[in-house]
């Protein structure tokens, strides 16, 4: 029974929203707002379902699963609160200040886990050495980005090129293509497994 009167609070939340928010002589901002606020939920979403899918494929890294989900859920609220102030934002996840910088960062830490969580669900039984050092490779070039990124972030002093950046983004892209062609190549016991 109270399964079925979600939709309904769900459905009048919205139309109450509609008639209070999206009227009179601010809408154009307030419309901002509500898209702003659209794009955070679908990408906050899409990061916390990698935690959640990864708990249910690989339950040995469940922790990680539950820390991403949690750090998406917060980067959500966050960035929406941030983008309901009219503090100015670029594509409404980068915001000025001290609370943009906190923003900013659990932002870049739920999008690291998303990605670990994607690239330790590939995970397959029997899988050879090439596939574990390019997941490895993968996975370490990313989080070293975004470690580099958050102490730029924090400490303004630190001059990080962008040279460094782009050797870490070229292991990262490349690390992880080679781990998804891998991942799709059949293993030897498939073969003789389908024999």
């Amino acid at each position: 029974m109270g399964r079925t009167w979600v939709p309904a609070v769900g459905i009048v939340a919205g139309l109450v929203f509609v008639l209070t928010q999206l009227t009179g002589s601010d809408v154009d901002e307030q419309a901002a707002q509500t898209i702003g606020t659209a794009l955070a939920v679908v990408l906050f979403t899409i990061f916390g379902t990698a935690g959640i899918a990864l708990v249910r494929w690989q339950p040995r890294f469940a922790p990680l699963g539950v820390a991403t989900a949690m750090l998406s859920l917060l980067a959500c609220g966050a960035t929406v609160a941030l983008t309901w102030t009219g503090e100015p934002s670029f594509f409404f996840l980068i915001f000025g200040g001290t609370s943009g910088t906190v923003a900013g960062i659990t932002d870049l830490l739920a999008l690291t886990g998303a990605t670990t969580c994607v690239l330790l669900a590939t995970i397959r039984p029997g899988e050879d050495a090439g596939s574990r050092l390019s997941r490895v490779a993968s996975a370490g070039a990313l989080v070293l980005f975004i470690a580099l990124a958050i102490l730029a972030i924090v400490d303004h002093s630190i001059d990080i090129g962008p040279k460094v950046y782009a050797i870490l983004a070229t292991v990262f892209v490349v690390a992880t293509a080679i781990l998804l062609v891998l991942r799709l190549l059949p293993l030897p016991e498939d073969s003789q497994a389908a024999s």
